[in-house]
């Protein structure tokens, strides 16, 4: 079964462009991301398992879809839970979306601050793909992180990641040495 979660600061604002890829952007979108694309334009939804929206009935807003896109973002890496590092992912995936799709898409700050940090999706995916990067545990769920940034905008996600010894905080330290 699928639910469609209200995605407030992320959604669609209106019509998508004329339906290509890279209609805001120079350049075609990454192939990875057209799932994030999809979910974003609302010509998918999140596909949740039933036992999480019984956990977690009536979450909403910005931190469930960005929670949703974590889990989409380990399934498609192999791994049954998202870490941090996928939080990671899915905030990097929503900002290259964003500029490919910028009359449609809505992001907060957090892809700019990661971008200022040079990070891009394709680099980070690549990394956790190959294994490349060593990452030990998070010190914390990250439903932890997310309750802790609610309301707080996504750049606030960001630097609470980065702020703890993270997985995230790891990826960030190998892909910017």
């Amino acid at each position: 079964m699928e639910t469609t979660m209200p995605e407030p600061d992320w959604h669609v604002l209106g019509e998508p462009g004329d339906g290509q890829l890279g209609t805001g952007h120079q350049g075609a979108l990454d192939p990875l991301l057209l799932p994030t694309r999809e979910a974003l334009l609302a010509r998918r939804t999140h596909r949740i398992p039933r036992w999480k929206r019984l956990l977690q009935p009536g979450s909403s807003g910005p931190a469930a879809w960005i929670r949703m896109e974590a889990d989409a973002q380990a399934e498609r890496l192999g791994r049954r839970t998202p870490g941090t590092e996928h939080v990671l992912l899915a905030l990097l995936a929503v900002h290259e979306v964003a500029r490919h799709e910028p009359q449609s898409v809505e992001e907060g700050g957090a892809g700019e601050l990661l971008a200022g940090l040079g990070l891009d999706y394709a680099r980070a995916h690549a990394a956790l793909e190959s294994g490349e990067v060593t990452l030990p545990a998070d010190p914390r769920a990250v439903e932890a992180y997310l309750v802790d940034a609610a309301g707080q905008g996504s750049d606030q996600l960001v630097r609470a990641l980065l702020e703890e010894d993270t997985r995230a905080r790891r990826l960030v330290e190998a892909l910017r040495g």
